[in-house]
């Protein structure tokens, strides 16, 4: 991955609806050298989505928590699997350490993660969760 791509995924990250046009007089390429980067880069992986980000009600209402898991043995793949099922998973992330699995999970209610937590407890293998509910969002 070049300069050239390195600068398209920041202005994506920055605004993923801005014009292929505006960010190639950004980087310093056609439209077309743009256009075609973008879809390699999506054909390679590096980009596998474009997202957004809501604010205002729709975000106030929502509730949040991260869930540290601990499993032994820990199996990456059936761990993944069982994520699969939960669209309120944001993200998750493998770790060294004591910890195995992080997951930032983003509820619609208290009562929906706690839902969530029950059904992450009930996981084979698991042998510790720590839950950590999130007040405010600083950054």
């Amino acid at each position: 991955m070049d300069k050239f791509d390195q600068g398209i995924i920041g202005l994506l990250k920055q605004n993923a609806r801005q014009s292929v046009a505006a960010i190639g007089n950004e980087v310093g390429l056609s439209r077309t050298a743009v256009n075609d980067r973008i879809r390699k880069l999506e054909d390679r992986g590096v980009i596998r989505g474009y997202t957004i980000e809501l604010g205002g009600d729709l975000q106030a209402n929502k509730v949040s928590a991260y869930f540290e898991l601990t499993f032994r043995p820990f199996d990456l793949q059936a761990v993944k699997q069982q994520f699969a099922g939960i669209p309120e998973i944001t993200q998750a992330h493998a770790l060294s350490g004591s910890t195995d699995v992080l997951l930032f999970v983003e509820a619609a209610s208290m009562e929906r993660l706690t839902r969530i937590r029950q059904q992450l407890s009930e996981l084979p293998d698991l042998e510790k969760i720590v839950t950590s509910t999130a007040f405010e969002q600083l950054i």
